[in-house]
């Protein structure tokens, strides 16, 4: 799931940021503005109110935790999250409510070099590192069966992510958008092997088509208030994935969310989610979800350099 809300720390204030939204006279060619857009679509932290109504679990909420630090130059910026997403079981019957969280730290490289850009629009390339476990050290399975054990069962992947980004201002004083496509691979390295299951009965998607869209724009009675909506996508490519044929809607996933910034200068929001596909928490991965949630989210970057 992916939820956005303006920027945080760094030597850019959320004033400033808002201009984007406003379709203020700036240049999308420049590289300080290039920056502070890559930085615009960073994922904010977020907790939602309860678990919300679906077939997820009872929770009294889900957190993601995920402050990013970055560094821009001229032609390029790299930006590193410390991320962390857990789950409260609102459930009487587990003395441990919080298992498993999902720590899933990255590393991301933006490239604008080879785009020229306009006055009105932008591009760039991003080339991730992830890593996604759930920290525990138990069998995979529960014992006697082939049912991923969801108490302290270890969970471990890495992937690698290469997207194209289209920044572009959304008329005049109607705000800015963005389209990101790419495409993740899973690696064996580090890796739990029954997620490479050669049946595919419990393979956990090493492959996968992304495409996200977002726009973020004032509010029309509230000039000065941003909001966001943002879709995302997915496709699991895997010639076998747990007996699904190649096209199958069960390989698909997709998130739309609505962000409403309540208080622009502590860059806090409102979200309200809707999301449907795989199980995003680590070895939770083969119950498929179909949710509607609401919370509040908050933007972290700190920023060590910026271009001039």
């Amino acid at each position: 799931m992916s939820l956005v809300l303006g920027l945080g720390a760094g030597p850019i204030t959320a004033q400033s940021l808002t201009s984007l939204a406003k379709g203020n006279n700036v240049n999308f060619a420049t590289a300080p503005v290039r920056y502070r857009l890559v930085q615009e679509q960073l994922e904010p932290s977020y907790i939602t109110v309860l678990g919300g109504g679906g077939n997820i679990e009872p929770l009294f909420f889900e957190a993601n935790v995920a402050p990013h630090f970055g560094a821009g130059w001229s032609k390029w910026a790299l930006v590193i999250t410390s991320k962390i997403v857990l789950r409260m079981r609102n459930d009487s019957t587990h003395s441990a409510p919080i298992r498993t969280p999902s720590y899933m730290p990255r590393i991301t490289l933006y490239w604008w070099g080879p785009f020229r850009g306009t006055s009105t629009s932008s591009e760039f390339l991003s080339f991730t590192i992830s890593h996604h476990s759930n920290g525990q050290a138990g069998p995979f399975y529960v014992a006697n069966t082939t049912t991923p054990n969801t108490f302290d069962g270890s969970f471990s992947t890495n992937f690698l992510e290469l997207d194209y980004h289209r920044v572009f201002q959304l008329g005049e004083n109607h705000g800015v958008g963005w389209v990101k496509a790419g495409v993740r691979m899973h690696v064996p390295v580090d890796e739990d092997a029954e997620l490479r299951s050669s049946a595919g009965d419990n393979q956990y998607g090493r492959y996968r088509l992304l495409l996200s869209t977002l726009s973020r724009r004032p509010l029309p009675l509230l000039p000065r208030i941003p909001v966001v909506l943002q879709f995302d996508y997915f496709y699991i490519l895997d010639g076998r994935f747990q007996g699904h044929r190649f096209f199958s809607a069960d390989r698909l996933g997709a998130s739309g969310t609505f962000n409403v910034a309540l208080r622009t200068e502590a860059l806090l929001g409102f979200f309200v989610n809707g999301y449907v596909g795989q199980d995003y928490y680590n070895i939770w991965y083969k119950q498929r979800l179909k949710v509607v949630r609401v919370g509040f989210s908050v933007q972290s970057i700190t920023s060590f350099r910026s271009p001039e």
